[in-house]
């Protein structure tokens, strides 16, 4: 190596690295990304199970106006508020969506009601006596 490339080198190092060929295989270790993953989600509730406000699976969210208008919020938080000012969703597909258990999304729309960036509602709880919706989706089934 002459001096230009030893200089290179230095400067960035990345250069000398070769490309990864399509033989070579690469591992992920399952366990470290399960690790990351359950540390991950104690970080983003602060260690809680539970928020403080019980929310079903089916709990719809919407925002609330001064969750529309709602500044600087952390990543998970924004994104919650972010999914939620477009349509009405219930936990299970802000779960989903945002790929995080449903625990996590618990206890972050949990918190959010209560800075009242959010109002959560329950379906309606007549639905198995409509017979409409269920013939409706009986054929919605049969169409699919």
């Amino acid at each position: 190596m002459d001096e230009q490339e030893t200089e290179a080198a230095l400067v960035r190092p990345f250069l000398l690295r070769a490309m990864p060929s399509a033989e070579q295989a690469v591992t992920i270790d399952e366990s470290s990304t399960t690790e990351a993953s359950i540390v991950r989600s104690y970080a983003i509730t602060s260690g809680r199970a539970q928020g403080t406000i019980h929310l079903e699976i089916e709990s719809m969210l919407k925002v609330t106006s001064d969750g529309a208008h709602a500044g600087s919020l952390t990543f998970e938080r924004a994104a919650v508020v972010h999914l939620c000012r477009t349509e009405i969703l219930s936990v299970a597909e802000l779960a989903a969506r945002l790929k995080l258990p449903l625990g996590v999304i618990r206890v972050v729309a949990s918190d959010l009601i209560v800075d009242g960036l959010l109002e959560a509602f329950l379906p309606s709880l007549g639905v198995a006596e409509d017979v409409d919706l269920i013939s409706r989706l009986i054929e919605g089934v049969r169409a699919l």
